[in-house]
């Protein structure tokens, strides 16, 4: 098998598109009306696109960036998250992983407020906040699942999504075939859908 330069094998494009293909498309459909009216449909698409990426490289970023001092201080994912040395009650570790997993789209919000420009809709922010959230609280740490438990045994892959693991070369595991994202998951983004347009009519958020 041929492989490119990391080392990984090839992407096989076919059974790319029919594993991970009706869960990108659904995210997309259900996260753009939450922009509109207040961007463009373009804009919109491309907002749930990143906040996508996003998701994954801010992940990624607390393995690679911010496990160095002075940026490991505040980084509860691996002083808490991954320290499996630490005893405390169950709901105070999944409470801290839910802070955690919030904070990181808190992120986006923040530059943009500082900066006077409104570049994401807030309410698209929280939907990709409340997904990624309840997929990792619910998928990975309550229910368990054998992708995430690698990502737990090699912290440096698995960041998931497996889509984009996948695309960047992150699998533990390159060779293994490519897994259908969980049909919960269709169920949980139209959860954090509804919470974050739930958000917007009584905030007003845009």
């Amino acid at each position: 098998m041929n492989h490119d330069s990391s080392g990984n094998p090839p992407i096989r494009w076919d059974e790319f598109l029919t594993a991970y293909s009706p869960f990108l498309l659904l995210w997309i459909i259900t996260v753009v009306p939450l922009a509109l009216p207040t961007f463009s449909l373009l804009s919109a698409i491309a907002q749930a696109v990143f906040l996508f990426l996003w998701s994954y490289w801010a992940h990624r970023a607390n393995h690679n960036i911010f496990v160095h001092f002075p940026f490991n201080i505040l980084n509860p994912h691996i002083s808490v998250h991954h320290n499996h040395e630490i005893e405390m009650p169950r709901w105070l570790s999944l409470l801290i992983e839910s802070a955690e997993n919030f904070k990181l789209f808190f992120y986006l919000e923040i530059i943009q407020r500082l900066l006077g420009i409104q570049i994401f809709s807030t309410t698209a922010i929280l939907a990709t906040a409340f997904l990624y959230t309840i997929v990792h609280i619910f998928e990975y740490s309550i229910h368990g699942n054998q992708y995430h438990s690698r990502h737990h045994e090699m912290s440096f892959c698995n960041y998931d999504p497996e889509l984009l693991d996948t695309l960047f070369g992150t699998r533990c595991d390159p060779k293994l075939p490519y897994r259908n994202l969980p049909y919960s998951w269709i169920l949980y983004a139209i959860i954090a859908c509804s919470l974050a347009l739930n958000c917007k009519l009584l905030f007003g958020l845009t």
